[in-house]
């Protein structure tokens, strides 16, 4: 750096983020967190969160990595629970 310059380094501000309500869930968050940044949803990222919201997050991103496998097949009563699971996930996240 030239002796000439000198650097100015703001004080430290505060940006409100969930937090984990407990020492196990930082991953999941980061993926929420992300995902909520990526689809543009303002209102996700500034809100507590319980561990209720974190079991929820865990089973949709479950979800996602299950229903979007293209792995094998699913046989015809596998399809009917997922649908059935599908369903118990969205009730719950209204």
């Amino acid at each position: 750096m030239p002796d000439d310059v000198e650097l100015v380094v703001d004080k430290p501000v505060w940006i409100e983020t969930p937090q984990q309500p407990d020492t196990a869930s930082c991953g999941v968050l980061i993926v929420a967190q992300a995902h909520s940044y990526l689809t543009g949803h303002e209102d996700q990222r500034k809100y507590g969160v319980s561990k209720d919201d974190v079991k929820v997050m865990r089973l949709r991103m479950l979800w996602v990595i299950i229903h979007h496998s293209k792995e094998r097949a699913m046989s015809e009563g596998d399809a009917a629970k997922t649908s059935n699971i599908l369903q118990r996930l969205q009730d719950e996240l209204k």
